[in-house]
């Protein structure tokens, strides 16, 4: 009997507490879902008038719990309802910077087309600097670097000149790969830097090619057609597609890399987003 008692007070000891205290709690505790769990509960007894600041927190829970898909809908929900509160710049904020997170450059800008009706004449710079990284980022340079024009707070030339030499970052050919894979096998993945699949075609497709010419010398056409159409195609087709697909991710990795290096001259995008 006593048990049931001792259960049952901790069940509605909440109702009768700043249940918000609780929900922080958790949180700093770092047990994110159930910060959660009392956010909901806080909403659902309308025990506060600050719902949009409650919301706000359930999405931070989400957030630090790296469960970022089941933020965005708190968000939207405090940014979209009746109630309008000076927590809605920070729910766009951290939506913003979910899809930062997640590469979601076009939905960002919505995002930031929003936090721009509410912002000043620095703000908006900052947001303008912003957006531009989105489209860099999207390798849409010429949006990129539209959007830098009216920014003053950087080194805007230099970060434009340094956009612009994204154009000599050394990339590989697809064709020229492709080319002298069909005249030497393994020649294209030697020169892609795919030196472990160079061996294994240089091995396989050029002894199933050794023995077509050899078939054809010993006239055994028939033979020769079936290792063609059934062996070599295939070994050869799958090769040089595997080929294309790493030259197209090593040559994105390399703009990467320029970028990534280019960024840590200036600003960071999320660090200025954060500070709006």
């Amino acid at each position: 009997m006593v048990k049931k008692v001792i259960a049952i007070f901790f069940i509605i000891l909440p109702v009768f507490l700043p249940a918000i205290d609780i929900g922080d709690f958790y949180l700093e505790k770092n047990l994110y879902f159930e910060a959660v769990t009392e956010y909901k509960r806080q909403i659902y007894f309308n025990q506060s008038g600050e719902q949009d600041d409650l919301l706000y927190k359930m999405a931070r829970a989400y957030y630090q719990a790296e469960q970022s898909h089941l933020a965005e809908d708190p968000l939207i929900e405090a940014i979209t309802n009746s109630e309008s509160s000076l927590t809605d710049r920070k729910c766009l904020k951290l939506l913003a910077s979910i899809h930062w997170d997640n590469y979601d450059y076009e939905a960002m800008r919505k995002v930031l087309t929003l936090l721009s009706s509410q912002s000043d004449s620095i703000r908006q710079n900052q947001i303008d600097y912003i957006t531009a990284w989105t489209y860099i980022y999207q390798a849409d340079w010429k949006q990129g670097v539209e959007y830098l024009q009216p920014v003053h707070f950087i080194d805007v030339s230099g970060l434009i000149d340094d956009i612009d030499n994204v154009i000599v970052v050394p990339q590989k050919s697809k064709k020229m790969a492709s080319l002298i894979s069909n005249i030497i096998p393994g020649a294209g993945q030697l020169y892609a830097g795919d030196y472990q699949n160079a061996l294994y075609s240089f091995l396989l497709v050029g002894s199933v090619e050794a023995s077509i010419i050899w078939n054809i010398i010993e006239k055994a056409y028939f033979v020769a057609a079936t290792k063609y159409m059934f062996l070599l195609s295939r070994y050869s087709q799958g090769g040089l597609k595997n080929l294309a697909r790493k030259i197209d991710m090593d040559n994105i990795d390399r703009i990467g890399y320029y970028l990534k290096d280019v960024s840590e001259k200036y600003p960071d995008p999320v660090d200025l987003l954060q500070h709006l």
